[in-house]
């Protein structure tokens, strides 16, 4: 909590006020890939195989990441995303009449939450799936204009940048439907992302692994295993600086 002040009349003491402040813990989560591919593939391909399993490692790292730090909720070895540290209080519901005026008031909801909670929004950002993103750059008013378009192209919605990722999903059931999303606001200067160590990625023709059921020998198979480990974990300073929109079917 923060500093407070007040007025004072000739000669009296000011008041004292003390910032009052806590201990946030992060401990790392490890998310790790491993794929054995065979040497022949390697030896044979053009352009190398080995580049693009690689790649594509470290894109499925990402995209796993994502949805982690987005909606995971700390259990099982995982971070707890946006979702899960944003207060009851900051989660409300769209009015399930979609047209152009409701969806413009609920999202101006999601900023006037942290508004009301004195949050400065110094970085403030929104989130949401393509479906949410395809909506809010077709819809038109009734003069056929496309009142979101236009900014949305320039990569900012309301003023603040926006990001678009299939790790939101658009089959929730909050609202008791079974095709709802969410739409994530939140001033990221207070969200933070712990990195015990950069990301890690091995190769190997002799290591063994685990295929789901038994310990598989690469050397045996002629195959190379691509391995990759990254530790991580992500918080919130103030969990009043997300706010969360759910029960949306915008564009369903």
């Amino acid at each position: 909590s923060g500093v407070t002040a007040s007025y004072i009349g000739e000669n009296q003491n000011i008041a004292k006020s003390e910032m009052q402040t806590g201990q946030l813990t992060m401990t790392f989560k490890k998310l790790a890939a491993l794929v054995p591919i065979s040497n022949a593939l390697l030896r044979y391909s053009a352009p190398g195989a080995d580049a693009i399993v690689r790649n594509d490692i470290v894109r499925a790292m990402a995209q796993r990441e994502n949805q982690a730090f987005i909606r995971d909720d700390g259990t099982g070895g995982t971070p707890k995303g946006l979702r899960h540290w944003a207060p009851a209080a900051s989660v409300v519901g769209a009015n399930a009449t979609v047209n152009l005026a409701n969806v413009t008031v609920d999202l101006g909801k999601l900023i006037l939450k942290l508004m009301e909670n004195n949050v400065p929004i110094t970085k403030g950002g929104f989130g949401f799936a393509p479906r949410t993103y395809h909506y809010l750059m077709t819809v038109q008013n009734t003069n056929g204009f496309f009142p979101f378009r236009d900014e949305m192209l320039r990569g900012v919605l309301w003023g603040y940048p926006y990001g678009v990722t299939t790790q939101i999903p658009v089959n929730l059931t909050d609202g008791g439907g079974t095709n709802e999303t969410e739409v994530y606001f939140a001033d990221f200067d207070d969200v933070v992302i712990g990195e015990a160590q950069n990301l890690i990625v091995d190769a190997s023709a002799e290591a063994a692994y685990h295929d789901g059921s038994n310990v598989v020998a690469a050397y045996s198979q002629d195959q190379t295993v691509i391995r990759c480990i990254a530790e991580h974990d992500f918080a919130v300073r103030r969990d009043v600086s997300v706010a969360v929109l759910n029960k949306v079917t915008w564009g369903a």
